[in-house]
């Protein structure tokens, strides 16, 4: 089995923290509880083994010890000092719930409050949690009967999946329940620049890493267009040899690995500022298959965002947490009529779903108008084109993951979905990187 995640941060709902050694036990015999009072004994080993100052041993309780050797007035002194302190000095308290500055590292958070749905996927389908409980990555016996899978027989947990898996649940446990719906995570492709340098991250390491000095960098999203096809051919080479198995199996499994969809949207950025309140950035994105069109507008609020380097790799990639609140459909006239797009994007995408990794793959060709002069002084219109690739998760089915390893019903489960998400970039990544080897 996989060692369980070991929770970020303080939560008395949650799996109860492994014991690691304090400097209260070798201060302190007690401790005193700061809501109750109460004191509690920290090291009984420890206090039962020695003799307190105000008990002296009985007269013939033992022959070899001698009276002559303690001094009546220096037990005395002794008492004196003992009773003063106790009522001057006050033991330390050990608080149930730390203070803040005692506390590790939490994002804020935000308190809109929506009411609590699953997840819609661009397919159409609710991604609920109906997938097994059983764990994808239970190896906790091994087929050689003279091999195990280390000394403890449990397989650790890789680390950069127990990092992000870290600091996903530090930030998951800040989100209300109702505004789960409202949360979108995903993987982006791209590359992590030095700012400095003006080129790739290079911070001699040759394997995955997360990287955390995000003042020195810039994440400059986007694939290159030969990559990006050899993704889409990826998928659906996966499709064409799942329709051959599925030929040859007599068992009952679904007809298609993937549900596939194909989008055509514009979206309009706008950026909207009114007295007193934060600047907001609306998206304002209308369905050109649609006639006549229709509109749909959301705020996006971006969480936190987490850098994971691959050196090895031809693509970086960067971790998103954000909040995505719908914008009501009467808004989105006076938006369009009073304000202008800060960026225009046309976006013609293909979604590929796959529901027993509970991952959505989308690839995405982006175009974005600009006017340029031409050299009889008319304005013209062309288009920068650039190719995006992202994973989006299912979050309703991440979140169920993380209440099971809250209420310690399932430790493994939540470290588990963050390790498939990150197995299917993996995937995709170590395509392209084989393409390009090839190609030089």
């Amino acid at each position: 089995m996989i060692s369980p995640i070991v929770s970020p941060v303080l939560n008395n709902a949650g799996p109860k923290a492994s014991q690691r050694n304090s400097i209260a036990d070798i201060t302190n015999d007690k401790d005193v509880d700061i809501d109750t009072g109460k004191e509690t004994i920290l090291n009984v080993s420890r206090q039962s083994s020695s003799v307190k100052s105000n008990e002296l041993p009985k007269q013939g309780e033992d022959r070899h010890r001698s009276s002559s050797l303690v001094d009546p007035n220096e037990i005395d002194k002794l008492e004196k000092i003992k009773s003063s302190s106790k009522s001057t000095v006050s033991k330390p308290r050990r608080y149930l719930k730390p203070p803040v500055w005692a506390q590790e590292w939490r994002p804020n958070s935000s308190s809109n409050g929506f009411h609590d749905e699953p997840i819609q996927f661009a397919n159409g389908g609710i991604e609920g949690s109906s997938l097994t409980d059983k764990s994808v990555f239970n190896r906790s016996t091994t087929e050689s009967v003279d091999l195990e899978c280390s000394i403890t027989n449990t397989i650790p947990a890789p680390s950069v999946v127990r990092t992000i898996a870290e600091w996903v649940y530090a930030n998951f446990i800040e989100i209300p329940h109702i505004n789960r719906k409202y949360v979108e995570l995903e993987l982006k492709f791209g590359t992590i620049m030095d700012k400095a340098a003006g080129r790739r991250l290079d911070i001699n390491v040759s394997t995955e890493c997360i990287y955390t000095n995000t003042s020195a960098i810039y994440f400059d999203s986007g694939v290159h267009e030969v990559g990006w096809n050899d993704m889409k051919s990826f998928l659906d080479e996966l499709e064409k040899q799942y329709q051959e198995e599925l030929k040859k199996s007599n068992s009952k499994i679904p007809k298609r690995k993937f549900s596939t969809l194909e989008t055509d949207i514009t979206d309009d950025i706008y950026q909207i500022t009114q007295r007193g309140e934060t600047p907001k950035s609306i998206r304002v994105s209308k369905d050109n298959n649609l006639d006549p069109p229709r509109y749909m507008a959301i705020h996006k609020q971006r969480i936190s965002d987490l850098y994971i380097h691959n050196p090895s790799s031809m693509y970086d990639l960067r971790l998103s947490l954000s909040f995505e609140h719908p914008v009501p459909e009467n808004s989105i006239e006076p938006i369009q009529k009073n304000n202008k797009p800060a960026i225009t994007r046309l976006k013609k995408r293909s979604s590929w779903s796959h529901r027993p990794t509970v991952t959505r793959f989308d690839m995405t060709r982006v175009l974005r108008p600009k006017e340029i002069k031409t050299k009889l002084g008319k304005t013209q219109v062309e288009h920068d084109q650039s190719f995006e690739a992202e994973l989006e998760i299912d979050v309703h089915e991440l979140f169920t993951g993380f209440d099971k390893f809250k209420d310690g019903s399932d430790n493994i489960r939540f470290e588990e979905l963050v390790e498939i998400f990150l197995n299917n970039a993996r995937c995709l990544n170590n395509r392209v990187t084989r393409l390009a080897s090839a190609g030089h």
